[in-house]
C-alpha cells in the first residue's frame, strides 16, 4: 500500500500555501492590525497581509495619533497590492479631529486602489460648533473615484465644505451615501446628473446646502433615493426608474415626475411646512409597492391627491390636543388610498388611539392586515 509522500517533521506547510489561500485565512482573524502581526512568524509572512483585498481599520481601543497612524501605513502598504475590494476607515473617537489634508491622502489611495466598496466615518461633531473653529474652515476635496461600487461617506460635520469632483465619471458607482456633511448644491446635481452613469441608490442622510437652493436630481439609473437635506427650496425629482423615495426636511415644494414609482416613503418635518407643504407629481394614479409618511397629517392629505392603490401604507400620525385638533385630523386624513397592509405609528395622547384607527379603517376598507405601534411611554 502506497502513501502520499510526508513533509519533513517541522516544515511549515502553512506557509507553503498560495497567497490566495493565505488571503483567506487571514481575512478571519477579525482586524487588520492582527493580521499585520502575522509578519513576525516568518519571512514569508512578511507582506502576505499587505495584499489582503479586503482592508478593514477601526479605532475600537486606539489612541487617536496612534490610529492615524497606523491608517497611513495601512493604505501605504497596500499600494502595490492587487485592487481592494473592500476599504474601510472608521473612527469612533472624537477628541481630535482628522486634518483635512490626510483624510484627502486617504481618499486618493482608494480612488487608485478600490474596485469595490470604500466607505469612511468619521467622529460626528455638531454643525454649529465648526462656526467659531479655524479648523472647521477646511474643505475636504473628495477624488474621483473611476472603478468603486459602492461609496459611503460619513464625515461628521468635520469640515466647511464636501467638495465633489467637477470632471470624469464615478463609471463603476452603484450605490452612494453622503451623512453629515455640508455640500454645494450645483455640485450635487452635476455629480448624480452627469458623473454617476450607472447610479442605482442614493442616501444623503443629515446633509446640509452651504446656501438655500432648488435642487434637481435626474438620473435615468437611479431606482433608489433617500433624501434628508437641509436648505432645500425647491425639490425636482426626474428619475424615472424610481422604486424607492424617502423625502425630508423639504421646505417649500417638491416635483415629482416618476414612470415606475414604486416605493416612496415621506418624512416630514412639520416645522419647516406646517401646512403639508406643496407636492405635484405627474405620477397621480399610480400604484404603489410601499408609501411610508412620516410626521404631520397634512402630508398624507396631499400625497394621498396623486396614488390610489398601495400595498403596504404606513402613517406616521400626529393628533393635536382638543377637539379642534381631532377635528383637523379628520379632515387631514378623509381619503386614504386603498391599501392591503396599514401601518400606523401613533404620536398622540392615549385617548385618541381608539378613534383614529377606526377612522383610519373606515376610509381604507381593504385593509387585510393592521399594524399599530404605540408611543412609549416609559
Amino acid at each position: 500500500m502506497k502513501h502520499g509522500r510526508r513533509s519533513p517533521p517541522g516544515a511549515d506547510r502553512i506557509s507553503a500555501l498560495p497567497d490566495g489561500v493565505l488571503h483567506r485565512i487571514l481575512l478571519r482573524v477579525g482586524s487588520v492590525p492582527a493580521a499585520a502581526r502575522t509578519s513576525v512568524l516568518s519571512r514569508r509572512w512578511r507582506c502576505v497581509w499587505s495584499g489582503l483585498p479586503e482592508l478593514v481599520l477601526r479605532d475600537h481601543g486606539r489612541s487617536h495619533s496612534s490610529f492615524l497612524r497606523s491608517v497611513d501605513g495601512a493604505l501605504a502598504a497596500c499600494r502595490a497590492a492587487p485592487a481592494l475590494r473592500v476599504l474601510g476607515v472608521s473612527m469612533l473617537n472624537a477628541t481630535s479631529r482628522v486634518p483635512a489634508a490626510r483624510v484627502a491622502r486617504w481618499l486618493r489611495v482608494a480612488s487608485w486602489r478600490v474596485a469595490g466598496e470604500l466607505w469612511l466615518c468619521l467622529p460626528w461633531r455638531p454643525a454649529v460648533s465648526l462656526m467659531n473653529t479655524v479648523d472647521g474652515e477646511e474643505d475636504l476635496e473628495v477624488p474621483l473615484c473611476e472603478t468603486a461600487t459602492a461609496i459611503q461617506l460619513s464625515i461628521g460635520h468635520g469640515f466647511r465644505q464636501l467638495r465633489l469632483p467637477r470632471g470624469g465619471t464615478f463609471a463603476a458607482l452603484t450605490s452612494m451615501r453622503i451623512q453629515h456633511a455640508a455640500i454645494d448644491g450645483r455640485d450635487l446635481e452635476r455629480v448624480v446628473t452627469s458623473q454617476c452613469p450607472r447610479l442605482v441608490e442614493l442616501q444623503l442622510v443629515g446633509v446640509s446646502l452651504i446656501a438655500a437652493s432648488d435642487i434637481s436630481i435626474r438620473s435615468a439609473s437611479l431606482k433608489r433615493l433617500s433624501f434628508d437635506v437641509e436648505n432645500t427650496r425647491r425639490l425636482v425629482i426626474d428619475i424615472p426608474l424610481i422604486e424607492e423615495l424617502s423625502l425630508s426636511k423639504l421646505v417649500t415644494k417638491v416635483s415629482i415626475t416618476a414612470v415606475k414609482l414604486e416605493e416612496m416613503v415621506r418624512d416630514h418635518d412639520a416645522a419647516n411646512e406646517p401646512h403639508g407643504g406643496d407636492l405635484l407629481a405627474d405620477a397621480a394614479g399610480r400604484h404603489l409597492r410601499r408609501l411610508a409618511i412620516q410626521g404631520s397629517p397634512q402630508v398624507a392629505a396631499v400625497l394621498m391627491r396623486h396614488f390610489h392603490t398601495i400595498d403596504e401604507l404606513q402613517l406616521d400620525l400626529v393628533v393635536p390636543p382638543g377637539e379642534g385638533g381631532y377635528k383637523s385630523f379628520l379632515r387631514s386624513t378623509s381619503k386614504l388610498a386603498l391599501c392591503t397592509v396599514l401601518v400606523v405609528n401613533m404620536r398622540t395622547e392615549c385617548h385618541a388611539f381608539a378613534p383614529s384607527v377606526l377612522h383610519l379603517l373606515r376610509k381604507s376598507p381593504g385593509v387585510r392586515r393592521l399594524v399599530v405601534h404605540l408611543p412609549w411611554t416609559g
